[in-house]
C-alpha cells in the first residue's frame, strides 16, 4: 500500500476530513439529509469506509446531478458525490494537497491553503501600484465539465507515485451521473466533488505558464482570471495569449473584456478603480511584541541601563532606547561594542546577538549554552558522514530552493525580457529534472551552481537598468544589488544559526554543505529555500520600487567591492522584517505562522531527519 494512500485512508484521516465536510455544510447553509443521516451513525460509517479502502473493496456511487439557480437568473449543473464519497475525497485532498501545490506557480489563488481571495486582490493592487494601468478578464467557458479528464489523470500520474491512491482517484473520476433520466457517463470533473477544484488547479498551471512566459502578470482564481498590462494595445495581446493557451488544453474561453482601472471594472466581487483598493502595507503581517534591533553605525556601543537597551553613538549621543523585555534578537554589523552587562543580559534571556562585518559578511553568533546531549551530536555527525542520508536531503534542499528560484522569475516577468527570462525557466526545469540522477552531493551541487548561474542572469535583467547586473558577486560585492543580497543573506543565516540550535543541532555540521571557513555549514543548508523566498524578493521588490537605488552603494579609497549606504541599509532592513513577519498556512502541511517561524519549524523537520529519518521538504511558496 503507497504511503500517500495509507495516510488518506486511516480513521484518524476520514474523521478529520468529515469533521470538515460537515463544518463546511454548516457554514454554507446546506446540511442535507443524507449529511444528516450519515452524521447519526459517524463513527460506524467511517470505520466502515477505513475497513473499505483497506481491502479493497471500496467502491464510489453514482454522483447526482443537482441544479442550482444562478443570480443572472440561469442554471447550475452540479454533480455531487455521496456523502461517504464526499469524505474520502475529502481526505485524499488532504494528502494531496501538499504534494500538487508545489506544482502550481505564483497566478494560482483558489482552492489552495492559505491563499484566497484578499491574496488575489492584493496581487492585482500591486501591479496597479507598479503602472500595468490595464487588464484583460476572462474565465473558463464551462469550466469543470470541459476538463479533458485523459489529461488530468497523465498530469497526475506524472507527480504521484502511489499506485494505490492513484488506482482509487481513477474509480473516482470514472462515476457515472444519476439522472432523472437513468444513469449517464460523467463530463469532465464533477463540480461538487471535493477533488475537483484541486485537480482544476493542476489541469489550468499550463494555461497559468503560457502566459506568464509572454511577460504578463496573471491572477487567477479558479477559472476567472486577469493579465494586467500597461497599455490598451498589450492587454488585447494579452487576452489572444489567454485564448491560445486555452486551446492547447482543449478549452475555450467564456466571457471576456479589456479594461483599465481609471474606468474601472469588478473582479472577485470586488470594484478596482485608479486607486481603490489600496495596497495594505500590513496584508497578512502580524506585528510581534518583541523585535530585532540592527545596530550597524561605525563605534556605536550598546548596553542595558534601567530595564532599557541603549545605543550610543561613538559620541555619546542616544540612537535608541527601548524596553529590554521588546527585543528579541541583536545584529551587530562592523566595529559596534557591546557592554558586559548587555552581553549577560542577551546571555541570560536567551536574546541572539548576530556578529557582522560591515559589509555584511557573517562573523559569528553569540548564544546562550545548551544542554544538547552528546549522543545527538554523535546522531549528527553519523548522518553527516552517511550518503544515504546526506544525498537525498541535498536532492531536497536543492529542489526546493531551485523551485522558489523559478517562482520568483516566474512573478517578475512582464514584456520587457520575457523570451530570455522564459528560456531561463525552461532551462532550470531542465535542470531539476537531472536532479534525482545525481549520484552524490558534489553532483548535486553541481546542478545547484548551474541553476544559479542561469537564475543570477535572470535576476540582473529584473531590476531597473541603473542597477543592472550579470551575475552573483562576492567577497567583495561589485554593485548595490549583491551588496544588497550579500546583507541579507547574512542576517538570514544568523537567525538559521540560532533556529539550529533551539533545534538542538550544531549549526556547523553540515549535510550539503561541508565545513569550512568556520562556517555554519547546517545553517548554509537551511537557508537555501529561504533565500529566493524572503531575500531575493526583498531585494528584487526595493530596487523595483525604487527604494533601493544606485545612491545607496558607496565605496571605500584603496577597496573595491561596494558597500551600502547607511539609507540602504535602514531599507532592507524594513523590507526584510516585514517579509520575514508576513504569516502564512498551507506553505507546509498543518501548520501556519510567519515565515520567521516557518524557518524554525524546517530547523526542527531538519532534526527529525536527523534524529529519526523523518521525511524533510521544502515549503511551497506563499
Amino acid at each position: 500500500m503507497g504511503s500517500l494512500y495509507a495516510a488518506a485512508t486511516t480513521v484518524e484521516a476520514l474523521t478529520t476530513a468529515w469533521e470538515g465536510l460537515l463544518g463546511d455544510d454548516r457554514i454554507d447553509g446546506m446540511v442535507s439529509p443524507g449529511t444528516t443521516r450519515f452524521a447519526a451513525q459517524a463513527d460506524q460509517r467511517l470505520a466502515e469506509l477505513a475497513a473499505g479502502l483497506a481491502d479493497g473493496t471500496f467502491r464510489p456511487r453514482p454522483l447526482t446531478a443537482v441544479k442550482i439557480a444562478k443570480d443572472d437568473g440561469g442554471v447550475r449543473h452540479l454533480a455531487v458525490p455521496p456523502v461517504a464519497d464526499r469524505v474520502v475525497e475529502k481526505a485524499l485532498a488532504a494528502v494531496l494537497s501538499p504534494v500538487l501545490d508545489v506544482w502550481l506557480g505564483p497566478s494560482s489563488f483558489a482552492y489552495r491553503p492559505g491563499l484566497g481571495v484578499a491574496d488575489a486582490v492584493q496581487q492585482v493592487c500591486r501591479l496597479r501600484a507598479e503602472g500595468l494601468g490595464w487588464v484583460a478578464r476572462a474565465d473558463i467557458d464551462d469550466c469543470f465539465p470541459s476538463m479533458d479528464v485523459a489529461r488530468v489523470r497523465r498530469l497526475l500520474a506524472a507527480v504521484v507515485d502511489d499506485p494505490d491512491l492513484f488506482a482509487l482517484v481513477d474509480l473516482l473520476l470514472a462515476r457515472p451521473v444519476a439522472t432523472e433520466a437513468g444513469l449517464r457517463p460523467g463530463r469532465g470533473l464533477a463540480q461538487g466533488a471535493p477533488l475537483s477544484p484541486m485537480l482544476s488547479n493542476l489541469a489550468l498551471e499550463q494555461l497559468d505558464d503560457r502566459v506568464r512566459e509572454a511577460g504578463f502578470p496573471l491572477v487567477r482564481y479558479g477559472d476567472d482570471m486577469v493579465v494586467s498590462a500597461d497599455s490598451q494595445t498589450d492587454a488585447q495581446e494579452g487576452l489572444r495569449m489567454v485564448t491560445e493557451a486555452a486551446k492547447e488544453i482543449h478549452m475555450d474561453v467564456g466571457d471576456t473584456a479589456v479594461m483599465s482601472f481609471e474606468a474601472g471594472f469588478c473582479f472577485l466581487g470586488e470594484d478596482f478603480g485608479p486607486r481603490y483598493p489600496p495596497v495594505l502595507d500590513h496584508h497578512r503581517i502580524v506585528e510581534p511584541a518583541t523585535r530585532t534591533v540592527y545596530v550597524g553605525v561605525p563605534g556605536a556601543g550598546v548596553r542595558i541601563e534601567a530595564g532599557r537597551l541603549v545605543v550610543e553613538s561613538p559620541d555619546d549621543e542616544e540612537l535608541l532606547s527601548v524596553p529590554s523585555g521588546h527585543v528579541e534578537r541583536l545584529a551587530l554589523f562592523g566595529p559596534v561594542g557591546l557592554s558586559a552587562g548587555a552581553r549577560s543580559w542577551a546571555l541570560t534571556n536567551d536574546v541572539e546577538v548576530l556578529l557582522a562585518s560591515r559589509r555584511g559578511g557573517y562573523l559569528g553568533q553569540l548564544m546562550a549554552g545548551t544542554s544538547r546531549r552528546v549522543q545527538r551530536l554523535r546522531t549528527q555527525l553519523a548522518c553527516a558522514d552517511d550518503p544515504a542520508r546526506t544525498l537525498p536531503l541535498g536532492r531536497a534542499v536543492v529542489e526546493a530552493k531551485i523551485r522558489k528560484q523559478v517562482v520568483l522569475i516566474q512573478r517578475l516577468t512582464r514584456r520587457d525580457h520575457h523570451e530570455e527570462l522564459a528560456a531561463t525557466v525552461a532551462a532550470m526545469r531542465t535542470l531539476l529534472e537531472m536532479l534525482p540522477d545525481a549520484a552524490t552531493i558534489e553532483e548535486t551541487m553541481g546542478v545547484e551552481g548551474a541553476a544559479a548561474r542561469s537564475y543570477f542572469q535572470a535576476l540582473g535583467l529584473l531590476v531597473p537598468a541603473p542597477l543592472r547586473f550579470e551575475g552573483r558577486s562576492r567577497r567583495p560585492p561589485m554593485d548595490v544589488v549583491n551588496a544588497a543580497l550579500s546583507f541579507g543573506y547574512t542576517i538570514l543565516l544568523g537567525e538559521a544559526t540560532a533556529a539550529l540550535a533551539a533545534a538542538g543541532l550544531d549549526p556547523a555540521i553540515g549535510l550539503l554543505h561541508t565545513p569550512a571557513d568556520r562556517r555554519p555549514s547546517l545553517a548554509l543548508d537551511l537557508i537555501e529555500e529561504f533565500r529566493p523566498l524572503v531575500v531575493d524578493q526583498v531585494v528584487v521588490t526595493a530596487a523595483r520600487s525604487r527604494r533601493l537605488g544606485p545612491e545607496h552603494g558607496r565605496t571605500e579609497d584603496g577597496r573595491t567591492g561596494v558597500l551600502l549606504t547607511k539609507a540602504g541599509r535602514e531599507a532592507l532592513i524594513d523590507a526584510y522584517e516585514r517579509r520575514m513577519l508576513r504569516t502564512t498556512r498551507g506553505a507546509l502541511p498543518g501548520y501556519a505562522g510567519s515565515l520567521r517561524r516557518h524557518l524554525h519549524r524546517q530547523a526542527q523537520r531538519l532534526a527529525a531527519y536527523i534524529e529519526r529519518g523523518e521525511p524533510w521538504t521544502g515549503m511551497s511558496w506563499r
